[in-house]
């Protein structure tokens, strides 16, 4: 029969490194040829490889570290940097441990990406005053609840905007996970969660944005539902909102919810799942947004979403999916979101390529709901129903971009960049599976133009995802080689001879 293992093993068995028995005395003390005293009064130890002690002082180091604090390799690191300036000692002096976990982060750098987001971004997120928060930093008065937004939206921006790690003052060089590791641990430790206000709200949402930037696509939808359940606390989401109390960092109050319903309902469609927020959003009224355009124009791509909803809607409310996205539906749909026109007066160019860019993307959604439901057909009266609808939407986006920069479509991140690859690939099918009679030669250029200018116009974005940019790219050739050539061998012998034909008229005016 095997023998039974003991739990315990006598102190002279331990300190021998033998086996025991467990009985006392024990077999081993018995046989020794020396008297032995078989006691147990050594407490049992913890099974497993030892684990590495702690020092107060070293505990604290870890604690304090900014982006890594979950690993040795920080707190030796925090170690060598505990004398580097740091933000402001007396940031609210919540903790010393606020204190120490700023102190890795150069308020130098902090202050250069807020002015970063002030010009390129604010059109895009327009909810932060970047004057008082530039304001708060400058005077040391930030409290750890604006720090924590101050380091949320450096790191959204940071990576949204591709910037390259930047060195403080110190030579410390920060980059956009240090940011959010940083303004995760202070949240935290702020119990952000029992002390929501509409700061915690933002804070979150930019979570979201890095997260999304990054291609964490399940971290960045949990951060945007995070807000907006956040926000429906805050009564956010109804007229409750202008009795919110905020200390002048947040900047237009009334379209944060705006902002969080417009985020999760486009992330949810990428990712096809729903949103979870159902209810009607009250919009504030325009004119108490007059003085800031930017915000208007929030407003503008909240009715491009409020108009696409109507697909959503109707299958909610109807048994069937053939009924929800029936032909007549599908062009109700899509003939409003072509009529919808965009305010170019006072509006940046950043949000006018966001709503140019996000009515095409769903014109194209509509035209792939027809395609699934089988309902196109090269006989249809209504473009939305023929195979050659990409081709349309496609030259409208490069109308619609003419004139806008890399600059101006820089800020609007990944999300858009989606969208664009939505409209080309759409495009570059329909070339490759569709034979080139089928398209109207009503254009001065074919369906392969436009698949190249518009690869070409987001190319600049498309290097950043190798993935995307390979198979657009692929795409594109073979649209390209497969087109029929412009210049027949006809057309080339016919210019050949018209050109000999000007060069002897020149020969004879010299003569």
């Amino acid at each position: 029969m095997r023998r039974q293992l003991t739990k315990r093993a006598c102190d002279e068995c331990i300190s021998r490194k033998v086996k025991c028995n467990g009985s006392s005395p024990c077999d081993t003390c018995l046989k020794t040829s020396k008297e032995a005293d078989c006691t147990y009064l050594k407490p049992p130890g913890r099974r497993g490889p030892k684990a590495k002690r702690y020092t107060s002082k070293s505990r604290s180091a870890c604690d304090g570290s900014i982006g890594h604090a979950h690993t040795e390799e920080a707190a030796a690191r925090t170690q060598s940097v505990e004398n580097r300036p740091a933000i402001p000692a007396d940031v609210h002096a919540d903790t010393e441990r606020d204190e120490s976990l700023s102190s890795c982060i150069s308020k130098t750098v902090l202050v250069y990406i807020v002015r970063l987001y002030q010009t390129f971004s604010y059109s895009v997120w327009p909810v932060v005053d970047a004057d008082a928060v530039l304001q708060q930093l400058g005077n040391g008065t930030c409290d750890a609840q604006t720090l924590c937004l101050v380091l949320a939206l450096c790191a959204a921006t940071m990576a949204q905007l591709q910037l390259a790690p930047m060195a403080g003052d110190d030579g410390h060089m920060v980059d956009s996970s240090q940011l959010k590791s940083a303004c995760m641990q202070l949240r935290e430790r702020s119990d952000y969660r029992e002390n929501l206000d509409v700061k915690g709200v933002l804070v979150s949402f930019f979570l979201h944005v890095y997260h999304a930037k990054i291609n964490q696509r399940k971290s960045a939808m949990l951060f945007i539902q995070e807000a907006i359940a956040s926000a429906r606390l805050l009564g956010l989401d109804t007229n409750e909102r202008n009795a919110v109390v905020t200390d002048g960092v947040v900047a237009n109050r009334e379209i944060v919810f705006v902002l969080l319903w417009v985020s999760e309902r486009g992330y949810a469609m990428h990712l096809g799942v729903r949103p979870s927020y159902s209810d009607p959003i009250q919009v504030p009224d325009a004119a108490q947004l007059a003085v800031d355009p930017h915000a208007r124009g929030l407003l503008e791509l909240f009715s491009l979403f409020a108009t696409f909803d109507q697909i959503r809607e109707q299958r909610c409310r109807s048994g069937s999916l053939a009924q929800a996205v029936s032909p007549s539906s599908l062009a109700e749909t899509e003939a409003a979101l072509s009529l919808l026109a965009f305010n170019s007066d006072h509006q940046a160019s950043t949000r006018l390529a966001d709503c140019y860019i996000t009515r095409e993307w769903m014109r194209t959604i509509v035209w792939q709901e027809a395609l699934s439901g089988h309902l196109l057909s090269s006989t249809a009266t209504t473009e939305v129903m023929t195979f050659r609808f990409p081709v349309i939407v496609g030259r409208d986006l490069l109308v619609s971009l003419h004139g806008l920069s890399e600059a101006d479509l820089l800020p609007l991140g990944r999300d858009q960049l989606l969208k664009c690859f939505e409209v080309a690939n759409s495009l570059a099918d329909i070339i490759l599976h569709t034979p080139p009679s089928s398209f109207s030669s009503a254009f001065e250029f074919g369906p392969p133009d436009f698949l190249h200018a518009l690869y070409q116009k987001i190319l600049p974005f498309l290097e950043h995802d190798p993935m995307l940019n390979s198979i657009l790219r692929a795409k594109t050739a073979e649209a390209l080689v497969m087109a029929p050539a412009r210049l027949s061998v006809g057309l080339v012998a016919r210019l050949d001879m018209e050109e000999e034909e000007s060069i002897s008229q020149q020969n004879d005016r010299v003569h």
